[in-house]
């Protein structure tokens, strides 16, 4: 007599249920983290670990093909190459900020790369070019290149900024290796720290932790136990074990919003720069940190310390995510932009005029460019190709600059194209300085390498 198993009445032979046995472990065994996590017991599953797994897919690590020397390196970079060796040394960590894939990071983090790589939290890996870099502020943009349209990236989730509390549960997220994530715990143990460089104070807006902070979180997020950042792991003190440092949120967010403009994303000239502060009562606010004279926004009457209550439309809450719509416009697009006196003020964004970069950086810096081939990378002896060189220089000697340097940045803005030079050069007087960082090839101990040469120039 076969085996049969009865079931409301119903004779189900052995066969159909063997059939159906897979598929019931396979549900079983398909079960959702979240439903898992809820059977687990609640001491497990604290805070701590719920604000890490908001926080990890948002950590990327960046390493580079080859370092550039330690005394003479550069914070620009340039696209990899299709072919990566697997020697690639770990530099630090970022912070995917935009679905994008724009990476925010500490300025000394890439700044001994030629080449960088951004490596997901899934192991994805994609080249990445550098959009501006601030060494004083020790923060640099990076772009992801050559991602698939599909890829899906999750931004990281950002506190109020100035929302902190002393003595509350911090976390420094980091993925040193691209292999897996690292995080340490501590407390925020103080808040407007001052930062001194030479016996001057240069900030005095630091957050101190006692999370540790080593080189590969560093450009990481420091993170409250909401999982939203509040700070970018930036530095340990040399003299104290267990004392980290990080920059505050609302000074990333500031530098951010300088950068996040479509007149660096697009050539779109629009002519507003927003920023965030706290008042006298402590209230958050966004307001106009600066109008660039003529601009669009300029010539319809908006002026500097102004606060913005709305764009297009929509109320202004959150200060990096005006950046986000910012960066996304384009020349011809319209927006509106209304103000706390109610006024509101309708804009079209213009086409930035920028194709003169070759002709200005003859006649303002003194020297002739042009774009870095792969032909000519090759001869040279470059790991990369694109971006500008020196072809000649007009004024017959500059201090440190040289035919075939390239021209890795001027001011704060990473030189990819010319309309970059005309960008750097865009609000420099007749008789200002420009700083400006060059690359060259040199050789040490009989072997190639590239070497950064900081220099200025006296703009005419």
């Amino acid at each position: 007599m076969p085996l049969r198993k009865i079931f409301n009445g119903n004779t189900v032979s052995c066969a159909v249920l063997l059939a159906v046995l897979p598929l019931f472990f396979l549900c079983y065994n398909t079960i959702s983290a979240s439903s898992r996590e809820e059977a687990l017991p609640s001491a497990r599953v604290t805070p701590v670990v719920k604000a890490v797994r908001e926080a990890l897919p948002s950590v990327v690590n960046l390493s580079t093909e080859k370092v550039l020397d330690a005394d003479a390196s550069s914070g620009q970079t340039r696209s990899a190459s299709e072919n990566t060796n697997g020697n690639d040394k770990s530099l630090g960590s970022g912070s995917i900020i935009d679905a994008s894939g724009l990476v925010v990071t500490n300025s000394h983090v890439v700044h001994s790369a030629s080449i960088i790589w951004i490596t997901l939290s899934d192991g994805q890996k994609y080249p990445a070019e550098e959009i501006a870099n601030d060494e004083l502020c020790d923060l640099a943009l990076l772009r992801m290149l050559k991602a698939p349209k599909d890829l899906k990236l999750k931004s990281i989730n950002t506190a109020e900024p100035g929302d902190l509390l002393l003595g509350e549960t911090v976390i420094a997220v980091g993925n040193p290796y691209g292999l897996g994530s690292s995080i340490s715990q501590g407390v925020l143990s103080a808040i407007d720290r001052k930062l001194a460089y030479n016996g001057k104070t240069v900030f005095s807006d630091i957050i101190q932790t006692d999370a540790a902070v080593y080189p590969g979180n560093s450009g990481g997020p420091l993170i409250n136990l909401d999982g939203r950042m509040i700070g970018i792991n930036t530095a340990i003190h040399k003299e104290a074990r267990g004392i980290g440092f990080a920059i505050p949120l609302m000074r990333v967010e500031n530098t951010l919003a300088k950068w996040l403009i479509p007149e660096v994303s697009n050539n779109a000239y629009l002519g507003i720069v927003p920023g965030c502060r706290r008042n006298k009562e402590g209230e958050f606010e966004i307001f106009i940190a600066d109008v660039a004279k003529d601009s669009p926004a300029w010539e319809a009457g908006l002026r500097g310390g102004e606060l913005i209550r709305k764009f297009d439309e929509e109320k202004v809450t959150d200060l990096l995510e005006l950046s986000r719509k910012l960066w996304r416009l384009k020349n011809g697009d319209r927006v509106s932009i209304t103000l706390d006196n109610n006024l509101k003020y309708d804009l079209k964004l213009e086409d930035v005029k920028l194709n003169e970069g070759k002709a200005l950086a003859r006649k303002r810096l003194g020297i002739s460019v042009q774009e870095l081939t792969p032909q000519l990378a090759k001869a040279l002896g470059y790991p990369f190709d694109g971006g500008l060189i020196v072809s000649d220089i007009s004024d017959g000697e500059l201090e440190g600059i040289q035919r075939g340097d390239v021209i890795s940045r001027l001011g704060d803005v990473s030189i990819h194209n010319a309309a970059d030079i005309s960008r750097a050069l865009k609000n420099i007087s007749s008789g200002g300085q420009l700083s400006g960082v060059l690359i060259s090839v040199n050789e040490h101990d009989g072997k190639p390498g590239l070497q950064k040469k900081n220099v200025e120039f006296k703009v005419k």
